[in-house]
Formats: structure tokens, C-alpha cells, sequence
């Protein structure tokens, strides 16, 4: 059996990292879970249930980065790990090189974001993402376009990159029973309205101010009436109201937060929205899809690897408010035909995004590394 630690960095709402533990295949690898700063309670006791250990570098903040090195390559070596595998920025830099150190025999990175660092213009960091690279002996990339972007513009060994895409933990994307649609749209007082919902962190790279102006352009038009569920957190909050009040547009849109019942929502809405500037992936329209909800989503990233324009979905393109509104009223009216919609998107999400599959993915990576070391 071989060690293998996952190293990430605190908690999780997304369940991506509880699904590691839970489909890891504890036959070839005894795995423990491993944070940089102090790992949520939740997510540490979902990891003791899975028999799974844990371990924090218990890092506070970035000055305390070298002090987590140090505890990070007693930890490996003292456990003697087989394979240490990276997620995220900061973990992956403090991960790569204590792991390095420690004379890990394997180290794998997934990087889950794709070109952010050279789009905001911060070279330091992208050094910082090419170092990562270096220190591994493999990246895997969670699509093709990210996978693009390290070996075109990092200059990332096209052998050392493999692209697998994020896969979905079916058991955890369940509706809690056949009433929800109709239990969730009383609860909100939908009546009626043809329901739009966007469910991502309150970020400008979700796309957020295009979606309000199209939104305006939406009511502006006069029709049926409709209503946008926003749920999701961020630091952008207040600044988005102010826009949605500024556009008066405010009885159309609601703040929800953070929801733990997103697919109860997804149910209970007509069209999922996601007008991303930039999307690594957009794992949250496979979600959509496998829960029969039509998407319209921004040709950028990975999203044209998840979303068939005009089979299960619509694409259009980024920072385009007027696009967008057109998209959504062919919706509203109920125009757009989408021939590989319900059933045939579920399958087709089924086959590609598949949790235990990825996983079989990553395994494999683990031993072609340990073969080839």
C-alpha cells in the first residue's frame, strides 16, 4: 500500500476534496488529507469518518509560510509519503517545496485555475505557477484549455501535462425528494416567473455586472415576468446590490448566499446563467445539466469542454450584456430547442464527468511518476 497525501488549503464547500476521501481506492493507497492553514472542523471530521488522517502545516497567514516548510517535511518525512499531490495556489507552492525537500518520490500538481495569473498581470506569480510546474513530475490540468495554457504560454514539457477534468460526486448532487421544485418556489415566492440562477463566488470574473445589464436589457423589453437567484458569497456583495439598485433592477434579482440545497434550486429554476469571464472548468454546469437544467454559459476556458452549444446548452460570447439578454429571452419565450437536453445531457454527463473515473485518472498518473522514478 502507498502513502499518499492530498494537500490543500483549509476547508471546502465545493465537495471535491471530501470525495477524494471518499472514493479513493483505500485497497492501493492509505491517504491522509493535508491543509496549509488549520483545517475546518467540518472537513476534518468528515476525513476521521472516512478513516482517512489529516494533518495542518497550520500556517496563519504568508509570513508564517517557511515556519509550515519546516512542519511539512517532518510530516513526509516521518510518514514516509509515496505520493504527495498539490491543489491550489498557495498549498501548491509551500507543498512543491517541502515535498521536494523531503525527497517525495512523487509529486503531482492539479492546477485548478487556468490563466488567471498572467490575465490580472502578476508576473511574480506566475513564476511562482512555473516553480510548481518544475517541482513536479506532473501537472494535471482540470481541461484542455488549461493544459493549452501550460505548455504554450508557461513553457510547461507538453509530457509532463495531462488534462482530466474535474469529475462530480453523483450522491452528492441528489433534489431531496419530488416536491422540490414546487416546495423551494413557494418558499420564494416565485409564482409563476421564469427562474434564472447563477450560483458562484461575488466576483467580477463570474461575469456578474454583464449578467445585470442584461438583466436590464431583459426588463426593459417588457414580457413575461422572470426573477434572477443569485446564490453565492464573495467580498462584492454590497458593491452588487448597489449596481442591481443603480440599474433598477432590484425586483428582479435576489441575494440568496451561500445555499447548501443547490440542486433543490437548480430543480426549482428554468435556466442556469453562467457568464464567466474566465472559467478553468465550470464544473457547476456538468451539475446543471445532469439535474436537467438548460444552461447558457460564456464561450471561455473549459466551458466549451462541459457545454454542446446548441445540443444541451447555449454559448455566448464573454463581456457581451446584449448577447446574453438575447440568449435569455429566447428562453423566456420559450424559442431555443435544444435536442440533446434532459436524458441525453445526463448521460453525456454521466460518461465524462464521473468522480470515481477521475480519480482512476489520477491514480494512473501516480504510477507512470513512480514507474518512471
Amino acid at each position: 500500500m502507498r502513502n499518499l497525501l492530498h494537500f490543500a488549503e483549509d476547508g471546502d464547500t465545493s465537495g471535491f476534496f471530501p470525495a477524494l476521501a471518499k472514493y479513493c481506492d483505500h485497497e492501493k493507497y492509505r491517504m491522509t488529507f493535508g491543509t496549509l492553514k488549520p483545517m475546518t472542523p467540518a472537513l476534518e471530521g468528515f476525513m476521521h469518518e472516512r478513516g482517512v488522517e489529516t494533518f495542518s502545516a497550520a500556517a496563519t497567514g504568508r509570513l508564517s509560510y517557511p515556519l509550515a516548510v519546516i512542519r511539512l517535511i517532518r510530516h513526509l518525512r516521518g510518514e514516509s509519503h509515496m505520493v504527495f499531490h498539490a491543489h491550489l495556489f498557495d498549498p501548491s507552492v509551500v507543498g512543491l517545496i517541502a515535498a521536494r525537500i523531503a525527497g517525495v518520490p512523487a509529486r503531482v500538481l492539479t492546477r485548478h485555475y487556468s490563466n488567471y495569473h498572467t490575465r490580472i498581470n502578476r508576473p511574480l506569480h506566475v513564476k511562482l505557477d512555473q516553480l510548481c510546474t518544475t517541482l513536479s513530475h506532473h501537472v494535471i490540468a482540470v481541461s484542455n484549455e488549461t493544459a493549452e495554457h501550460l505548455v504554450r504560454v508557461e513553457g510547461a514539457p507538453t509530457a509532463k501535462v495531462t488534462a482530466i477534468h474535474n469529475g462530480i460526486d453523483f450522491e452528492r448532487v441528489k433534489v431531496s425528494g419530488p416536491e422540490a421544485r414546487k416546495r423551494l418556489r413557494g418558499e420564494l415566492d416565485l409564482g409563476n416567473a421564469f427562474t434564472f440562477l447563477i450560483a458562484g463566488r461575488l466576483h467580477p470574473e463570474k461575469g456578474y455586472e454583464h449578467l445585470f445589464e442584461a438583466v436590464r436589457l431583459l426588463k426593459s423589453r417588457g414580457g413575461r415576468a422572470f426573477a434572477l437567484l443569485i446564490a453565492g458569497r464573495g467580498p462584492f456583495l454590497e458593491s452588487y446590490q448597489r449596481v442591481v439598485a443603480a440599474l433598477g433592477i432590484s425586483d428582479r434579482v435576489r441575494f440568496l448566499g451561500f445555499r447548501n440545497d443547490l440542486p433543490d434550486l437548480m430543480v426549482a429554476s428554468d435556466l442556469f446563467v453562467l457568464p464567466s469571464i474566465a472559467e478553468s472548468f465550470g464544473l457547476v454546469l456538468a451539475e446543471a445539466l445532469y439535474l436537467g437544467l438548460p444552461v447558457v454559459a460564456t464561450r471561455v476556458g473549459g466551458i466549451p469542454e462541459i457545454v454542446d452549444d446548441g445540443v444541451d446548452g447555449r454559448l455566448v460570447p464573454p463581456g457581451d450584456p446584449l448577447a446574453l439578454s438575447d440568449v435569455m429571452e429566447s428562453f423566456l419565450n420559450g424559442t431555443v430547442h435544444l435536442p440533446g437536453q434532459g436524458p441525453a445531457a445526463v448521460k453525456k454527463v454521466r460518461m465524462r464527468f464521473d468522480f470515481e473515473q477521475m480519480l482512476k485518472k489520477y491514480e494512473a498518473v501516480y504510477e507512470r511518476v513512480l514507474g518512471e522514478r
